[in-house]
């Protein structure tokens, strides 16, 4: 197998589990979001975000995050609040306790489907895909940061 071929099974992997995830949440009657709406919560959780920066970092365009967004905030999950960046005013994205509860609720849901789909590993070989997939990520976030820049 080649590296072209393996980094080809990498991306077709993550492709189908981001559709299989999509899947999940669209048939899980416990789920009070969508998948793309965990995303946003998620990216959320450890940072505030411009509207346009977290779309760059969603790799999701602005006009795709709008509709979320808003429902987000309409449900109470999510607040934008307006700050001032070199003298302009802006508004910021900022989850909310309503907004953490309802992304721990679902993410321990998530958590439980992906450890009936990851047992398929022992614990070596999950230590080991694990480093493997950090050091992917950590020099694919180079490239990516130089795209975005």
């Amino acid at each position: 197998m080649t590296k072209q071929t393996l980094f080809y099974k990498l991306v077709v992997s993550a492709r189908i589990s981001q559709i299989d995830a999509i899947r999940f949440f669209n048939e899980n009657k416990k789920t009070d979001i969508t998948f793309n709406q965990f995303e946003i919560l998620s990216a959320l959780k450890n940072s505030n975000f411009y509207q346009r920066d977290l779309a760059k970092y969603l790799c999701k365009g602005t006009s795709n995050l709008s509709k979320d967004i808003k429902v987000l905030e309409n449900k109470g999950l999510i607040k934008r609040i307006m700050e001032t960046n070199n003298n302009r005013m802006v508004k910021t994205l900022h989850l909310t306790s309503k907004g953490k509860s309802i992304l721990d609720k679902n993410g321990a849901l998530i958590e439980d489907y992906t450890n009936d789909i990851l047992n398929i590993y022992d614990d070596y070989e999950y230590k080991q895909f694990e480093q493997y997939l950090d050091k992917l990520k950590d020099k694919l976030t180079e490239s990516v940061d130089m795209f975005f820049e």
